[in-house]
């Protein structure tokens, strides 16, 4: 912190200049600790932040009340410089916020048996927040602020591909991430429901199908074979392994969004996520993991994505959606 190094020099200039003393600029010292300081205040509870602030503010209050001498503004300073001290530097509040957030959803998960939901953006559906709400807990990693009282743990991994699941070195290294939770995160045998799928199908596979001079199928047989091979890794190091899913595509009438890439028509993708589905369903039946899913019943007979299941970006589920999903949900919390 810069006020602090300023104090310190101020305290030498005193002692080798005592005269000094009585120019000292004490409100400006305190409003630039104030400033400095006042971004710390979301990692400390109220009280104890505020503690300090009366420490600091009777402080003050003696230091401006006359011409003080010498050795008094050095007390004053030193005492300053002493409640600062247990404030954090600037430059270490956002890994105490990581470890903070991530102490906490540890907790929870351990405490709570919870349900891990581990995936990309769309995990965000079990926390039950209608919008994306992230809450970063280190290693590029989010955890999500839970509003409902369904024992999940949302892990959101990033924009990640079930294609690329289980490979190493990729973008965004869905793999490495996935073995740091199995070793710092993950309860024994825990509950893990996987949430991919939804990105390959919306952007990847219809510009596969160009690039490949392949049918759909087989471009979700490829990526099938990924997933379920990450999946099978899970399984096999004793969690109780669940999949998720991906949900029906946006509609024809959602403006494209640079935000939310997609290639081919609505009926195309949800055809593909249709089959995708149903492949994803056998696999997993094969491999002894349930699956859940309520693509079905969010399409028409004309592989028309409903609208009233999809949040205000038209991308991912609402929590109009909650009904239908919690028929699945029985599979797991009953």
């Amino acid at each position: 912190m810069q006020t602090i190094s300023i104090l310190r020099r101020l305290i030498q200039t005193i002692q080798l200049h005592p005269h000094m003393a009585s120019s000292v600029p004490w409100d400006d010292i305190h409003s630039c600790i104030l400033a400095e300081y006042k971004c710390c205040a979301s990692i400390y509870p109220a009280s104890q932040f505020q503690s300090i602030q009366r420490i600091l503010n009777g402080i003050f209050v003696d230091a401006g009340q006359s011409r003080i001498k010498a050795a008094a503004a050095i007390e004053h300073l030193e005492k300053i410089l002493f409640a600062l001290e247990f404030l954090p530097e600037e430059e270490h509040i956002d890994s105490l916020l990581l470890q903070a957030n991530f102490d906490h959803a540890c907790l929870n998960h351990y405490k709570n048996n919870t349900i891990i939901v581990l995936g990309d953006s769309h995990v965000n559906f079990f926390s039950g927040n209608e919008t994306l709400s992230f809450l970063p807990i280190g290693h590029d990693i989010n955890t999500c602020p839970l509003h409902t009282a369904e024992p999940f743990t949302p892990l959101h991994i990033g924009p990640c591909l079930a294609y690329n699941c289980n490979r190493a070195n990729t973008t965004f290294r869905f793999q490495e991430k996935v073995a740091y939770l199995c070793q710092n995160f993950f309860r024994p045998h825990a509950k893990i429901i996987c949430c991919l799928g939804e990105i390959d199908l919306r952007v990847h596979v219809f510009k596969q199908t160009k690039l490949q001079n392949k049918n759909y199928t087989q471009i979700a047989d490829d990526i099938l074979g990924e997933y379920i091979r990450f999946l099978i890794s899970l399984q096999k190091q004793g969690y109780q392994i669940y999949c998720w899913g991906p949900i029906a595509s946006q509609t024809e009438s959602c403006p494209p969004d640079p935000m939310f890439p997609r290639n081919g028509s609505e009926t195309e993708r949800n055809q593909a996520t249709a089959y995708f589905n149903r492949r994803l369903s056998a696999l997993c039946q094969e491999h002894g993991i349930r699956f859940l899913s309520i693509f079905d019943q969010m399409i028409t007979d004309e592989y028309r994505t409903l609208e009233q299941y999809l949040s205000a970006d038209r991308c991912h589920l609402s929590q109009r959606a909650l009904p239908l999903a919690k028929e699945e949900w029985k599979k797991i919390l009953f």
